[in-house]
């Protein structure tokens, strides 16, 4: 009976043990955690922490409306963050514009560790519809020459930034946080890029412009790591590129062409 007794007694310790081990276990939603606009096809961040976990363990990542639902990503818990597009999910099909939106996050080896926003936030719809208009492809562009990188744009505010292409990777950023309003920047060619790379004479050369709704200073995007996803089929428009490669060639061209830029023909 003793023994019955004392083996009982170490499996109800055992059991509370388990319990009390598994309740500390905690994730925490940090942003989006509510009252954010945010406008469809932006890139935002999901951010976490989390205690008593190893951090080897996945998460489930997903977004819960009323007019729209479902699994935006899987991460490990140790990332601690994710860059999303407002409002994709994981079929890459972008959420309905509403203002009752919640981030859950959730422990796929025990769903009783989750976390949810605090209270709603909103995805407005995208107003970029930004294109850009040069250079388009085809020009021979001079370094030295002072050159204006033109867009259209539909929105009402905004900021872009603009990223120099080659053989379609990203190099880094030309400039950033301009008005989108201004329509247009005057590009030195030849001045460094942001991340302080140089670059020479060639083919193949393209601009990315990409919208966002409020100014950002983003170390890897002037790194060119994050740019590189500007190259992905945009649904929102809230970037483009140009159409085809233009030219960057030495010093050496007429006055004209260091006003204006030639044309392949």
């Amino acid at each position: 009976m003793e023994e019955k007794m004392k083996k009982m007694f170490l499996t109800t310790i055992m059991v509370i043990i388990c319990m009390g081990f598994a309740y500390a276990q905690k994730i925490t939603l940090l942003t989006p955690n509510g009252g954010e606009i945010l406008v469809s096809g932006t890139p935002q961040m999901i951010t976490w922490t989390y205690s008593k976990l190893t951090g080897n363990e996945t998460i489930m990542i997903a977004l819960e409306g009323t007019v729209d639902y479902g699994a935006i990503a899987y991460s490990k818990v140790s990332q601690g963050s994710i860059e999303w597009l407002a409002g994709q999910k994981m079929d890459k099909t972008f959420a309905k514009p509403d203002k009752n939106y919640k981030i859950i996050i959730e422990l796929m080896e025990n769903d009783s560790v989750h976390d949810l926003s605090d209270t709603s936030f909103s995805i407005a719809p995208a107003a970029a519809n930004i294109s850009l208009m040069t250079p388009n492809g085809g020009e021979i562009l001079e370094k030295g020459m002072n050159y204006d990188i033109n867009w259209s744009f539909a929105g009402k505010e905004g900021f872009v930034s603009l990223t120099l292409v080659k053989d379609d990777l990203p190099l880094g950023l030309i400039a950033e946080n301009i008005p989108a309003t201004s329509f247009r920047y005057s590009w030195h060619i030849g001045n460094s890029l942001l991340n302080g790379m140089a670059y020479g004479a060639g083919g193949n050369y393209r601009i990315q412009i990409q919208w966002r709704v409020h100014p950002t200073f983003d170390k890897d995007a002037l790194n060119g790591v994050k740019a590189g996803k500007l190259s992905l089929a945009d649904p929102q428009k809230n970037n483009d590129r140009s159409d085809s490669a233009f030219t960057i060639k030495e010093v050496g061209a007429s006055s004209q062409q260091k006003s204006t830029g030639d044309k392949v023909e």
